[in-house]
């Protein structure tokens, strides 16, 4: 698998594509996967609570992009993990 990590920050300096498999091996990816996805949970559930208590960023409200969620869905997608909607979650409960 490959992955440019400038792909997923705009303006960012294009850097050469890695071979996950060659820098982590399967435990290692699996990890990352799960921090990566707790991480993102994580951030899901403090935009909720901002947006819940009525905090807002000047006249709008909070968005995911301003807790990096589309960057970690990015870093994700490769990885063959789809982002999740916690509202999906929940109705599916």
């Amino acid at each position: 698998m490959h992955m440019n990590h400038s792909a997923h920050s705009p303006g960012a300096p294009a850097l050469p594509e890695h071979d996950l498999e060659e820098v982590f091996d399967e435990q290692d990816t699996q990890q990352l996967i799960e921090a990566l996805c707790q991480l993102r949970e994580t951030k899901q559930q403090a935009l909720g609570q901002l947006r819940a208590e009525g905090w807002r960023p000047g006249a709008r409200e909070f968005e995911p992009r301003d807790f990096g969620i589309p960057q970690i869905d990015g870093l994700l997608k490769p990885l063959g993990v789809e982002p999740f909607s916690p509202q999906a979650q929940t109705e599916e409960h």
